[in-house]
């Protein structure tokens, strides 16, 4: 049965420049990106802004404020994303294979994979961490063992291929849950796509 987040039990916390949240068997929406997918300063701007509102507003959130937040910050990060700043190495198929596969490859066993999509410059992906598996060993196995392999290949000289952090977002309710595969499913038309993503999703 899939469980969803809940504000009243123990969520753990881990900390890089950004904090990241998980909740035992509660799926989490990620989002990751190419090292050259955001100009710095325009970066910088978005992280100061996201700073100072994490800081007036201390989780946990109620409803309203969980959806100023993504109005504010998640919605306006997937706009630049999308506009495709730097060298989009994923709109290359067989660079953007390499990383789908690493998401399927330990997919029932570390975690339940539901969808993603690789867009040209990052990727978005929904899934279930089982309870032993934590949330940045996951996303530093996929992340690690792509760059490795496509840099082996011959086939991006982009160095760091991943920019290091990572958006995540616990699943609030089954609503939120279909909202998010939606979303997924739809990022490659709202960026105005035709070719150079992979979609995927369960059944």
């Amino acid at each position: 049965m899939m469980k969803f987040f809940n504000p009243q039990t123990d969520t753990k916390t881990t900390h890089h420049k950004l904090p990241h949240w998980q909740q035992d068997n509660v799926a989490i929406f990620v989002t990751f990106r190419l090292a050259d997918s955001l100009p710095k300063q325009l970066l910088d701007s978005w992280l100061t802004a996201r700073e100072a509102f994490l800081t007036s507003h201390p989780k946990p959130w109620d409803d309203t404020t969980e959806a100023i937040f993504h109005a504010q910050f998640s919605d306006k990060l997937d706009e630049y994303l999308n506009a495709g700043h730097g060298c989009c190495a994923l709109r290359d198929s067989v660079v953007a294979k390499i990383v789908a596969d690493r998401f399927h490859r330990l997919d029932d066993q570390r975690y339940l994979l539901w969808s993603y999509v690789i867009m040209p410059n990052h990727a978005h992906v929904l899934f279930t961490p089982e309870s032993h598996a934590a949330l940045p060993a996951i996303i530093g196995g996929w992340k690690g063992v792509s760059s490795r392999l496509i840099h082996k290949a011959g086939l991006s000289a982009l160095n760091p291929f991943w920019q290091p952090e990572y958006f995540d977002r616990l699943v609030r309710s089954p609503e939120h849950f279909e909202m998010i595969r939606t979303y997924i499913r739809e990022n490659p038309a709202k960026a105005g796509l035709k070719a150079g993503f992979i979609l995927w999703e369960q059944g």
